[in-house]
């Protein structure tokens, strides 16, 4: 037994027809995009989404050990679409220090970033 999807009418050519067409679709469209990067999915009644991350922030930081050394060291790395595009370290001597410092150093990229793609938007 097929079920059709109906989302306010009849599906038109191009648009899939049950689930199982649609699912293959997003196998295919998914397939060639970056794995950090928006994908592609079926809403309900296969209304069509294409939703994701294109800033993503990885860090990593060594509590102060006999192993790591002293203090709190590591860094933060800015992707932009899969491209690298900062990666600043930090090496503090508490855990609040270190907290303070990234977070302030997140929130001038995230105001940057905001900044460029306020002014840039429109001469896309």
């Amino acid at each position: 037994m097929e079920i059709n999807i109906v989302n306010g009418g009849i599906p038109l050519a191009g648009c899939p027809a049950n689930w199982d067409e649609a699912r293959t679709w997003l196998e295919t469209a998914n397939g060639s995009l970056p794995e950090d990067g928006p994908k592609w999915s079926w809403d309900c009644g296969l209304k069509l989404d294409f939703d994701g991350g294109i800033v993503h922030i990885s860090s990593r930081f060594y509590p102060p050990k006999s192993n790591y050394g002293p203090t709190w060291d590591g860094s933060v790395t800015i992707w932009i679409g899969g491209t690298e595009f900062s990666n600043e370290k930090f090496d503090c001597p508490t855990l609040e220090e270190l907290k303070g410092q990234v977070e302030k150093y997140v929130h001038g990229i995230n105001e940057q970033v905001t900044s460029l793609l306020k002014s840039g938007l429109n001469n896309i």
